[in-house]
């Protein structure tokens, strides 16, 4: 017989093999649809549809394809929950889909169930506090299982860090995906013989990947942090990191990945961390980009978030804030440092306080003088109070203003909470700490959360802030709490002050203490030491972009002067390799003023401010709005202050160098820089912030409401903070 098949055989079997090659992709799920369609889910965890990206207090997630994915992140990482698809046939060979979120087996995956059982799963890459939400490719072959019924299931059954999941693209498909290689672990010597690690980044968006890459000095970690590193490519910049706090010159220390393993396509990013001076990262353009803005304090490089440790010690302003030196998103959590004489001439300063790795981060908190040596490190200490993620809250001193040492005691409180606010309470000869604090105690069960917040925050219902007390620093005694059904009002950040209640700007020897907020909501009443009994609140909102903002401690003639974090936007699309983001207000000065409803806050600019001015760019009287604009757009670009007031009060809109600053009231003092306004309405009975939309750097008119009548108009400009101290074009 014949070894070989018939041709009508070989044609047949031909035939049948390229069609099957040749099947089309069969989608199983998009989810660009605004609900689930014949999906079911149980729990709260998915929504009722698909999330069109990134959820509130989630990072960016990225990696899905379209405009939706599935997120189980609605509501945060306590929230639990199914999604399970309805049945469909196995008729190609692998099914395709792309997974983020938590890796946690059973807990947070997506499973291939066949009769019920699981014959196939996949999680997300992200085990440890820090990774990325970004999706990747998984791929299962389906074969032996083809024209069998299957559902697939996507599970969130964990509570805690990292516990959801994301899925997008499920395709069912003759081909495999491509899936990235294994993982690997990285590890070299590192000789430092340089003031600085230099550590290439890749901006989010930019194909790079979040490792923990982790110093040691043999067994010992000096040092462990997240950044992301480029995939196989050139960096955004280059972060300098300073080595001296951590007195490792001329040794040879361990970088390795710590953790899980990494990518392999970041190993020439691996390759390329060095030691050596900052001059090899940092130029004189860094002060002077586009997107920085002049006027409003930020590191060199790097992200921002709250202000930290106001107070006024020695002749100079100290300004601490949340600093990641290794990015331009939030994570590994450092203070950062500037101090000035005026609070218009600012100089930066080493950074104050390292993290221990970003599982111990250096939360916010605040600044004060031990004037009277409670401590008993010598009157005049200048100290600052923080939250230690891995600890609790702790102290600690320093006798140059520049480097702090801990107190022994640390943590000198230990609950669930963060954010201490430390502060003299003369009457009663003792310490008090404000402090935001989430566990259920006697103050919350007596203090219901309202229906109305429990449906927008439900993860705030023992929201609290909670007092502590202490003769010495060193020990110390809970004494009691406030809350308030709107459980946002008390959230995160906390300010106790008394001042004195001012009518027609003279003192009416009335005085009430003002507990404040990170939302800017404020209570007014009264505080004996040990707790506080409100009068009246909340008050307030939330300044537009304004948030987490903290007062001065110990400021000359009894001023109540604060600064906030000014929450701005990336600008990536315009500029791939920003090097900074986010900022602080300007200083501006609280006090509080007799209303017929009552005490209320007003805001104003510290006079110092004027200080910035460098000339009168332009002024007029009564002007049409075309006039007006006219006027704002030859002059008003930033940096620039604008003074303006309408013939009649209302709602007035207007645009000055591409930023919204309508108002509501008859004047106002704008404040202009190059991503936000900040609008003074009517002698600071109201204060807002915005920031500038990406089109606005290259539309940068002003605008008046057609109709509106401007009764007076000035507009100054404002001289950079940063070297070289000008105002001129910012560096392409």
């Amino acid at each position: 017989m014949s070894s070989f098949p018939p041709a009508a055989v070989l044609f047949a079997l031909t035939f049948a093999v390229a069609a099957a090659a040749e099947r089309p992709d069969v989608v199983v799920a998009d989810f660009e649809a605004a609900d689930y369609g014949e999906w079911t889910t149980t729990g709260e965890a998915f929504g009722d549809g698909p999330a069109a990206g990134t959820l509130p207090g989630q990072m960016q997630v990225d990696g899905f394809e379209g405009q939706r994915l599935v997120n189980s992140f609605h509501g945060g990482d306590g929230a639990v929950g199914t999604l399970t698809s309805p049945p469909f046939e196995v008729s190609r060979d692998h099914l395709n889909l792309l997974v983020g979120g938590g890796g946690y087996e059973g807990e947070t995956c997506v499973n291939l169930r066949i009769d019920g059982k699981v014959v196939r799963t996949a999680v997300g890459p992200n085990l440890r506090p820090g990774g990325r939400e970004r999706l990747l490719p998984r791929t299962w072959d389906v074969s032996e299982f083809a024209g069998r019924t299957a559902r697939i299931e996507i599970v969130d059954a964990r509570r805690g860090g990292w516990g959801h999941i994301n899925v997008d693209q499920i395709v069912h498909s003759d081909a495999a995906a491509d899936v990235p290689p294994p993982p690997v672990t990285l590890e070299r010597p590192l000789v430092v013989d340089g003031s600085h690690l230099l550590v290439p980044i890749a901006n989010p968006g930019a194909g790079g990947e979040t490792v923990r890459l982790g110093l040691f000095d043999g067994d010992r970690a000096v040092q462990t942090f997240n950044v992301s590193l480029p995939l196989d490519g050139e960096p955004n910049w280059t972060a300098a990191y300073p080595l001296n706090h951590f007195d490792v010159a001329g040794r040879t220390l361990t970088l390795k990945t710590a953790g899980e393993p990494v990518n392999p396509h970041v190993a020439a990013a691996f390759e390329a961390i060095a030691v050596g001076p900052e001059s090899r990262a940092l130029g004189p353009a860094d002060w002077t980009r586009p997107y920085r803005n002049a006027f409003h304090l930020a590191p060199r490089r790097g992200w921002n978030n709250d202000p930290n440790g106001l107070v006024y010690h020695d002749g100079l302003w100290h300004v601490f804030y949340q600093y990641n030196p290794f990015g331009i998103e939030w994570g590994n959590m450092h203070w950062g440092h500037y101090t000035s004489p005026d609070l218009t001439a600012w100089t930066e300063r080493p950074i104050a306080l390292f993290q221990n790795g970003p599982d111990d981060a250096m939360f916010s908190g605040g600044g004060f003088v031990d004037a009277k040596n409670s401590a008993g490190l010598g009157a005049g200490r200048l100290f600052v109070a923080f939250t230690s993620t891995g600890r609790g809250e702790c102290l600690a001193h320093s006798a140059d203003g520049l480097t702090f040492t801990e107190l022994p005691e640390n943590p000198v409180v230990k609950h669930t909470g963060r954010d201490p606010k430390i502060f003299r309470h003369e009457p009663t000869e003792h310490w008090v700490m404000a402090v935001y604090q989430q566990e259920e105690t006697a103050e919350t069960r007596a203090v219901p959360q309202s229906p109305a917040s429990a449906a927008r925050e439900a993860d705030l219902r023992t929201a609290q802030i909670a007092f502590y007390r202490s003769a010495d620093l060193r020990t110390w005694e809970r004494t009691g709490a406030f809350t308030h059904p709107n459980r946002r009002s008390v959230f995160e950040c906390p300010e106790l002050f008394e001042l004195p209640v001012l009518s027609d700007g003279g003192p009416t020897g009335e005085t009430r203490w003002v507990l404040y907020g990170a939302d800017n909501r404020y209570f007014l009443g009264d505080f004996d030491g040990k707790t506080f009994a409100a009068d009246s609140g909340p008050h307030g909102d939330t300044h537009g972009a304004f948030y987490a903002a903290q007062t001065f401690n110990n400021a000359p003639d009894g001023r109540r002067i604060q600064i906030g974090w000014l929450r701005t936007a990336l600008y990536l699309d315009r500029f791939p390799d920003q090097t900074v983001n986010q900022c602080l207000s300007l200083p501006h000065e609280l006090t509080l003023h007799a209303t017929p409803d009552g005490p209320r806050l007003r805001f104003t600019p510290v006079a110092e401010a004027e200080n910035l001015r460098t000339d009168l760019r332009a002024e007029g009287e009564d002007l049409s709005a075309e006039q007006a604009a006219e006027l704002l757009t030859a002059a008003a670009a930033a940096p620039s202050e604008t003074l303006v007031t309408f013939a009649e009060g209302g709602r007035h809109t207007l645009t000055i160098d591409g930023v919204d600053a309508s108002f509501e009231g008859t004047s106002a003092r704008i404040f202009t820089d190059r991503t936000v306004a900040e609008i003074y309405v009517d002698g600071g009975h109201r204060y807002v912030v915005r920031t500038r939309p990406d089109a606005a750097f290259q539309d940068a008119v002003s605008r008046v409401a057609p109709g509106d009548r401007v009764a007076s108009l000035r507009v100054y400009g404002l001289k950079s903070i940063w070297p070289p101290a000008a105002s001129g074009s910012p560096a392409e």
